[in-house]
Formats: structure tokens, sequence, C-alpha cells
């Protein structure tokens, strides 16, 4: 009696296990980030120039005390705070989903009695929503081995809290709402796959606020739109047997409210950086190590004078340029009314050898999350300092160790994809397995979305920043993988 009593209780001992695992890491996670993101002196993200498109939608102005030796050099953290647009806010103009996080900072700073806005109380904000997305998936994703949850646990912390990710939560660009908004998403689904007989509006509310803050955070997002909805499909079908219950007719309206709303987005932040990029793609793209500019010019029937710009990208003094000044009349009339992403895409596939030289560059740039931008604000540091080192061992490790070479990284996706095959099939008859496999192919084809999405639209001008989203879904389905082969190793050791 007194043998079963004692099996009894490890039993329950294991039980509280797998409740206060997710509980100590994402605690854990909270302290890493608090002293990576606010410990004196406070890091950030300084301004190359994107800032000032999301501060006209999201009610945003500079104060006095900016000038132009911040740009590049040093984080500026106080903002005026002008009326928000109610239109952008409810989506009747859609707009940046970084108007919400912002809104929100703008009152805790009015309460707090800030006369202007700080952006490392928006630090605060996407840390308090980063880390619930985490605590979420640590709690929804469960293990029949013990030792395999803790494993999973301390490699997401350890992987996804890295300090060259939390290090952009302090600035006005669009990657950390991209990857916060996506954290939430993954989390939204896997709550529903573990709530299933609860109430649906609730849970559905939250995959479409997460949809909403994912797909409208940056214009790169838009390609995503199709596999969201298809997952958010995929759960009408594991929740309900009858497509015409008021559940799914909730669920279908919400889906066309997001397509309204993110193919606004998409079209708003493209007419404000679509010229710029446009003309990086052909002429610091497509040109810039062409053998005869003139002949490709010609295949994306623009006129060949235009080659006398091969090489150059959209940022240079005007005094740079021959004769076609990007956002000039000249270069509206010869180039950006002429051009389109469907001509860009149309000259790639029909020169494949092209893509793949340009997938090879992309390549090179892969796996970098760091940048060469200013860290710190200038009354802090003596001068310019665009090196971080708190808690980067993880994206260290992933830029100076992995391979950055194309064969590497498709190697990588094709062993993982036979893999998670094989476990599809032998779990087909389980619908919880299965969709968490289907939510995992989903994350690594909106990576591989994003991979040749740089070169094709931008050129060869700022490739790493732009695979930020790609390194993101790496970083998961490389920490699904280890997890996979963690359980697989413990489960021989078991038999």
């Amino acid at each position: 009696m007194l043998n079963i009593k004692k099996n009894k209780l490890s039993l329950r001992d294991y039980s509280n296990l797998y409740i206060y695992i997710p509980i100590v890491s994402t605690l854990t996670a909270c302290i890493i980030a608090l002293f990576t993101l606010f410990s004196p002196p406070m890091p950030g993200i300084a301004d190359q120039g994107d800032f000032e498109r999301v501060m006209k939608v999201t009610g945003l102005g500079n104060t006095k005390m900016q000038d132009a030796s911040h740009w590049f050099k040093y984080v500026v953290t106080e903002y005026e705070a002008l009326p928000t647009s109610f239109s952008r806010l409810s989506g009747e103009i859609p707009t940046t989903s970084m108007i919400y996080p912002i809104t929100i900072g703008k009152l805790l700073c009015s309460v707090i009695g800030y006369n202007y806005f700080d952006t490392r109380i928006l630090a605060f904000i996407y840390l308090v929503l980063y880390m619930t997305g985490l605590y979420i998936c640590l709690r929804c994703i469960h293990f029949k081995n013990i030792s395999t949850a803790i494993f999973f646990s301390i490699l997401s912390v350890f992987v996804l809290v890295d300090g060259n990710y939390l290090v952009w939560f302090n600035s006005l660009y669009g990657e950390p709402m991209m990857i916060v908004g996506f954290l939430l998403f993954i989390s939204s689904i896997l709550y529903l796959l573990k709530h299933r007989e609860d109430k649906p509006y609730k849970k559905f509310l939250f995959i479409f606020i997460s949809s909403v803050l994912f797909l409208g955070s940056k214009a790169q997002c838009f390609i995503a739109l199709p596999l969201v909805v298809f997952i958010i499909l995929r759960v009408i079908k594991i929740n309900r047997k009858q497509l015409f219950t008021k559940t799914n007719i909730f669920l279908i309206i919400t889906i066309l409210a997001l397509t309204f709303y993110v193919k606004g987005t998409y079209s708003q932040i493209n007419a404000s950086c679509g010229v710029d990029t446009k003309f990086n793609s052909v002429f610091y793209g497509i040109l810039k190590n062409s053998q005869n500019p003139k002949e490709d010019l010609e295949l994306l029937g623009l006129s060949p004078d235009l080659s006398v710009e091969a090489g150059k990208h959209a940022y240079l003094p005007k005094e740079a340029y021959v004769k076609y000044v990007p956002w000039s009349d000249i270069t509206n009339k010869e180039f950006n009314e002429k051009i389109s992403n469907i001509k860009l895409v149309k000259f790639y596939i029909l020169q494949p050898d092209r893509l793949l030289k340009g997938m090879e560059y992309t390549a090179s740039k892969s796996f970098h999350t760091e940048t060469a931008l200013g860290k710190y604000e200038k009354s802090k540091v003596p001068k310019y300092t665009p090196e971080f080192n708190r808690f980067t061992l993880w994206s260290d490790f992933r830029n100076f160790k992995l391979p950055k070479t194309l064969s590497f990284i498709v190697t990588f996706y094709i062993l993982i994809f036979l893999f998670s095959v094989i476990e599809y099939i032998k779990h087909k008859h389980d619908a919880v397995v299965t969709l968490r496999i289907e939510i995992l192919w989903i994350i690594i084809l909106i990576g591989i979305m994003q991979f040749p999405m740089p070169y094709i639209g931008n050129g060869e001008a700022d490739t790493a920043k732009q695979l930020f989203l790609f390194n993101y879904t790496f970083d998961i389905t490389f920490l699904a993988a280890s997890t996979w082969i963690f359980n697989k190793l413990v489960s021989l050791k078991n038999r």
C-alpha cells in the first residue's frame, strides 16, 4: 500500500511539473527580456529613414530635440504625440497594425504624465504581448515525456528570446510587430486546438486579432494571407462538421474582413515605399550584375536608355544619377508607370539562372538579425555604438557557425519536410497531431515565400533586414526539429 501511495504521489508530481514548466519558463524569459531591454543604457535601433511613414499614419511627430545627426547612429525614444485617426484605428482606412500598440502606448504615456510618446513604453507593450504568445505556446504544446517538455521550454527561451530580436522592440520599425503578431497567431491556433470544446467566439476573435497584428505589420507579410486563411479554414473543418453554422459564418465574415484589411494596408504601404523598392529591384538588382543591361530593360518592357543608372539604388544624392532621379517626373513616366511586380516575377521565371544567382546572394545574407545601426541614445553613450551583445548567444551562433549557402538552406528544409510527412502519415487519424504538423508546414512555407522576396522586390538593398521573418521562421523550424530529435532519442533510451 505504501508503494502504491508513493507512485500516486509521483504521478501527481509529474502532472504538476507539466503545469509549472510553462510558468517557470515564461518567468525566466521575462527576466532575461527585462534585463536585455531595460537595463541601462537601454538599447534600441536607430532610424534609417523608415520611421516617417509609420509616424504619419499612427499619430506621431518629431520633437524639437531631434536632428539629422541621430539618423543611423543614435536611438531616439521621444516623439510628439498627435491625435490618432479614428478612421485608421477602426480599420475603415486600413493602416499598419502598429497603430494599435502605439495608440495604447500613447494612452499609457498620458496616464504616466508624459507629454510625449516614449518608445520605451512601446517596447514594454511588445514585450507583454510576446511573453503572452510564448506562454500560450508552451502551455498548449503537450509532450508525453517530461524531459522533452523541459528541453523544448529551455530551447524556446534560448532561441526566441534572443537579444537581437528583443532590441528591435524599442523602435518604430515593423519588425517587432511582425514577430509578435506571428507568435500570437501561432499561439491562437494552438490554444484553439487545446480548448476545442469551449465557446468558440473568443478563440476565433483571438485568431482574428493576432492575424491582423501579423499581416498588417509590414507589406512583405501580405503574401502570407492565403496561408493564414488556409489554416483558419482547417480550424473550421476540425471544429465543425457542418459548414453553415453560426460559428462558421462568423469565422467566414472575419476572413473577409481580414482580407479587406490586409489588402488595404498593403496598398497604403506600397504607395509610400513601392517606388523606391521597384527602383532598387531593377537598377540595384537585375541591372547591377547584368552582362547586358539594355537587353534586360527591353525584356522588362522599359527603355534601354535607363541603363545609365545601372547599379544604383534609390537612396543616393540627386547628383549621383545621370538622368533618372527616383521620384522625378521623367523617372515616373519612363519607369514607375511601366514597371510592375508581375513583370519582375515574369523576368525571373523566364531566366531562372538569374533567379538562382539572386537566391545565392540572398542566402549569403541570411541568419543575420543584427544591424549596423546605432543601439543607444546619444546622451547615453560617448560615440556611435552599433555593437550589441546582451543574450545574443543563439543569434551569434546562427550568424557565425551555420553555413550561409543556398544548398544548406534547401537541404535543411527538404529533410524537415520529409520527416514531417512521415509523422503526418503515421498520425493521420489524430486530428490534433496532423493539424500541428500543418501549422509547422505553414510556418515553413511563410518563411520560404519570404526568402526570394527581398531580392526580387528590392534588389541587393537591405537584404538582411528584409529576411527578418525568414530568420524567425527558420528559428521556429529549428526549434521544432531539435525537439523532435530529442524526443526520439529519449524514446529509444526508454525502450
